[in-house]
């Protein structure tokens, strides 16, 4: 089969991924393309004038101003070719889309992460070139694509049972297919020196480390910088670690079992999503504390505890401290966490078998 993924955005888990699926598919002989953009680090003026789009196809009906955003972030340099998989990246894969498909001419569309009005773009575009067309949900808010924008796709997947839930209330036939994470790229005999925070961005609560780290001086705290961060935000970051001697704001790593190096502990206060770290970590062994959310519920199983997400700062400090000071509890946990990272479920041969039966049942 000749498959192209086209993602939003090229950073965070889901475009790492989408990559991760499209090189092992590459690998059992399919010819496989990603598209990514930029995603949220488009410009303010950009969005603008989406909104504006908005308003008038929802006024009148008519998409006039969609033809005269096409051009922006159109355009660049042929793809690349990444691990056997053809690999292009534009300011705005919506409007670079159209130009691919003409070179490219895949058999199939996967996409993932696109706002509502984008995401109808690229339907659009798909549809003009009479192309299987399926959704991958891996954020909440996928669902609106369903549910208020009444796509109409001809399949759809979920990396999470509660999103797959979700798609068939809403009518869809939908089937659970796990992100893929490679494991191996975050394998590591962790010295167990550290609590981890990864991705501190403001709404992911990094002020549980700083209290941690105010309150026990004798544990080192580790901010661990994922997606970018506005220059205001790691300003502020940085003044917490000048503040405290035992916390530490971490600089992006070129390879994911850096992270887990020295950690002892991973902190997920995440809102929302089923984040790469939850399952990088217990692969090593090392248990979460996470937000009780529906994801994050599905992901730790027994390798990890969940506290309330809107649960204030001293809850979530008692809980961190209970499993550090608790040697024998620690290594229980630990030793659930190794195992809930092996099961069968999250198995990337296993995952690629059923995505590859999902596709093959459009395109036959």
């Amino acid at each position: 089969m000749r498959i192209l993924f086209v993602s939003w955005g090229n950073e965070g888990g889901a475009p790492r991924s989408t990559l991760e699926l499209a090189q092992r598919l590459a690998d059992r002989g399919h010819d496989v393309g990603v598209m990514l953009g930029t995603g949220a680090a488009g410009a303010s003026g950009y969005r603008t004038l989406v909104k504006a789009a908005v308003k008038v196809r929802e006024a009148s009906g008519s998409s006039w101003p969609r033809t005269l955003l096409r051009p922006i972030g159109a355009w660049g340099a042929a793809g690349d070719v990444e691990c056997g998989v053809r690999v292009w990246r534009r300011t705005h894969a919506e409007n670079a889309l159209r130009h691919v498909l003409h070179a490219y001419r895949p058999e199939v569309v996967v996409a993932n992460s696109f706002p509502r009005e984008q995401m109808r773009w690229v339907l659009d575009d798909v549809r003009q070139h009479a192309i299987p067309f399926g959704l991958y949900m891996r954020e909440e808010h996928s669902i609106t694509h369903l549910t208020v924008s009444r796509l109409r796709v001809d399949f759809v997947v979920a990396n999470s049972q509660f999103l797959a839930t979700q798609a068939r209330s809403a009518g869809y036939i939908c089937s659970f297919v796990p992100s893929i994470v490679d494991l191996g790229a975050s394998q590591v005999q962790s010295r167990r020196r550290t609590v981890v925070l990864v991705n501190p961005i403001q709404e992911n609560r990094p002020e549980i480390l700083r209290e941690l780290a105010r309150l026990r001086s004798d544990i080192p705290c580790v901010l661990q910088e994922s997606w970018a961060l506005s220059d205001s935000w790691r300003a502020e970051l940085r003044t917490w670690a000048d503040n405290l001697p035992n916390l530490t704001l971490q600089r992006p790593v070129p390879r994911p079992a850096e992270v887990y190096r020295n950690a002892r502990l991973i902190v997920a206060p995440y809102p929302s999503g089923r984040p790469r770290v939850v399952l990088e970590s217990q692969f090593n062994g090392i248990p979460v504390i996470g937000a009780d959310q529906y994801a994050l519920r599905e992901a730790l199983g027994a390798g990890g505890i969940l506290v309330g997400p809107d649960s204030p700062l001293d809850e979530w400090i008692r809980t961190i401290i209970g499993v550090w000071d608790d040697a024998r509890y620690y290594g229980e946990l630990s030793e659930s966490a190794y195992r809930h990272a092996r099961r069968s479920e999250v198995d990337p041969e296993t995952i690629v078998t059923h995505f590859e039966q999902v596709v093959a049942g459009v395109t036959q």
